[in-house]
């Protein structure tokens, strides 16, 4: 009897279901990484016979897994699409399947999914035994260093059945719950207790007697009793890094006195189905030089993974990359490459489908940062104004990429100027905004575009930068940082970022485009006073993390990396 919950607490009942998609995989590396997984699960036709220990022909490579009580796992197809409007880059990842479930239905979910559910399932019955715990494969799969604790937040995580009753299974078999055995115990009461609340005593103590539990999550329960709650960062980040890929340099060719096209293709390896496009206003990382010494993020002009274009202008003012890539930099060097961060751009909300006209407002080698979003507009027929600001029209690359009669284009040169309040309406009556605007280009730009759209009452969602060149260099005044974790504290002196006295410290933080742009750089911000720089992060976030290569701490700061 369930003590600590009543009657309102009953999880509601769940309708008979079909299945929509049976699947089965077998070991084989993961995303290019030296590990492996039976994640990239393939569709079954036909009827599948389905055991003590599985579905015929599904591989199981980590030992627990192989336990009779991880005999089959579901995934809700219905987290499919929230999946695809909260992470808009990744959405061509975000097909059923995608979690490595060997099935799925339309209505079953963790919300009204008990633990010890018992299911008939064609001609088999299975039991509900765990949540499915999330881990740092998961960062592989989706490409997002971060999407094992996004599936684990969420509750979005899946769960697991044990087979009572072996039989034959296929694509369309009806899926019924039969018998109820913890009605107050939905999956995803289970990760309350298993990843927020996790030291409740009275609630452990319940758990570790709780008919048709994982023997898994019963051991684990009455550790915690014994020793207090596990760490859980090793399971979701483990200690395989993003994967470097090798390219070769194979076109290089001017196309303004500073401007040059690179186009690189991949050495060696393939590239699965599922890894090799890019999601929309996409980017990619490179590391090159002598001994890789430079890491840049530059935004795709056009192509795919196995082979694609850059556009990179000459900056005699910058750190040595691009002045590197213009003078030393030949057709037939090798450089390594990763896709680079994803896209703040919310495509699937009603504000951007419903949205009556985009404005671009791009200056010199910016315009490469939204040449694929603008093809992609002008495909729907969606009205599309661009506004394109040059030193001179010599100096307009890309500029028959663009729709001549969509495009006004500013050469300094002749004395023209772009003045970004002409041409960005007023909302009339504080009304939400049928436009979107998009800005790249030179600090001076995008700053001037952030106070006019900010003046006029254009929320965030309907404005994106993206920045280079002039950007903050993360020095300033000195502060202190606190780790969370060991209470250790580091002083950040005036001429170091947080960035350069993280990694000194030992810390492996990530980074790219050192100018607050890509936000691989990004700490999770406890407590203090921080000076935001950067385009990365959105007011919501900044509530919680910071850039730490340009922005900085007020007095002592405590951050957790």
């Amino acid at each position: 009897m369930d003590l600590y919950a009543s009657e309102s607490d009953l999880a509601p009942r769940p309708s008979k279901d079909k299945v929509l998609s049976l699947r089965t995989g077998r070991v084989r590396p993961l995303a290019g990484v030296k590990i492996t997984s039976a994640i990239n699960k393939q569709p079954r036709q036909g009827k599948v016979h389905l055991t003590r220990l599985g579905f015929s022909g599904d591989e199981r490579q980590f030992v627990p897994h192989k336990s009779p009580d991880n005999a089959v796992h579901q995934y809700a197809s219905s987290h499919y699409e929230r999946w695809k409007t909260e992470l808009p880059d990744r959405e061509k990842k975000f097909v059923v399947g995608a979690f490595g479930e060997n099935i799925s239905t339309r209505h079953l979910s963790e919300n009204n999914v008990c633990v010890g559910d018992k299911f008939r399932l064609g001609g088999a019955v299975i039991q509900v035994t765990m949540t499915r715990q999330p881990c740092f494969k998961l960062n592989h799969r989706f490409e997002h260093k971060k999407m094992s604790s996004l599936v684990q937040t969420t509750g979005r995580t899946g769960w697991l059945y044990r087979v009572l009753q072996e039989g034959w299974v296929e694509e369309g078999d009806e899926m019924e719950l039969i018998e109820r055995i913890n009605p107050t115990w939905p999956l995803s009461r289970l990760q309350h207790f298993l990843y927020n609340d996790r030291n409740n005593t009275e609630a452990l103590i319940q758990l570790t007697s709780l008919p048709g539990l994982s023997s898994e999550f019963v051991q684990l329960f009455e550790k915690r009793l014994e020793q207090g709650a596990e760490d859980m960062n090793g399971r979701l980040q483990g200690d395989v890094a993003m994967p470097w890929r090798s390219y070769t340099l194979a076109e290089k060719t001017p196309l303004t006195s500073r401007v040059q096209k690179f186009i690189f293709t991949l050495d060696y390896e393939s590239v699965d189905s599922d890894e090799l496009h890019f999601g929309r206003v996409p980017h990619v990382r490179i590391k090159f030089g002598p001994e890789s010494k430079f890491t840049r993020a530059y935004s795709v002009v056009s192509g795919d993974m196995n082979r694609f274009e850059l556009g990179i202008a000459r900056d005699d003012n910058s750190r040595g990359g691009s002045i590197y890539l213009h003078e030393n930099l030949n057709t037939g060097d090798k450089v390594k490459v990763i896709k680079g961060h994803i896209s703040s751009i919310k495509f699937g909300t009603d504000q951007y489908l419903h949205a009556k006209k985009h404005i671009f407002i791009l200056g010199g080698i910016g315009v490469t940062a939204f040449l694929g979003e603008i093809r992609t507009l002008l495909k729907q027929c969606v009205q599309v104004e661009i506004h394109y600001a040059v030193r001179s029209l010599a100096d307009a690359a890309y500029l028959d990429q663009l729709p001549s009669t969509h495009t006004t284009v500013y050469a300094k040169s002749e004395g023209q100027r772009l003045q970004i309040r002409d041409i960005i309406p007023s909302l009339e009556n504080n009304a939400d905004p049928n436009v979107v605007v998009y800005c790249c280009g030179p600090t001076g730009l995008i700053e001037e575009t952030r106070s006019i759209t900010k003046e006029l009452g254009y929320p965030r969602s309907h404005v994106h930068f993206e920045e280079f060149g002039g950007a903050a260099t993360g020095t300033g005044d000195p502060f202190e940082v606190e780790i969370e974790t060991t209470g250790k504290v580091l002083p950040v002196p005036q001429e170091k970022s947080l960035l350069q006295v993280l990694n000194e410290a030992g810390f492996d933080i990530d980074s790219s485009c050192l100018a607050g742009n890509c936000g691989a750089c990004m700490v999770e911000h406890c407590k203090g006073e921080v000076v935001h720089q950067g385009v990365a992060l959105d007011d919501e976030q900044k509530s919680t993390s910071m850039l730490s290569c340009v922005s900085r701490g007020k007095g002592r700061i405590t951050v957790k990396c």
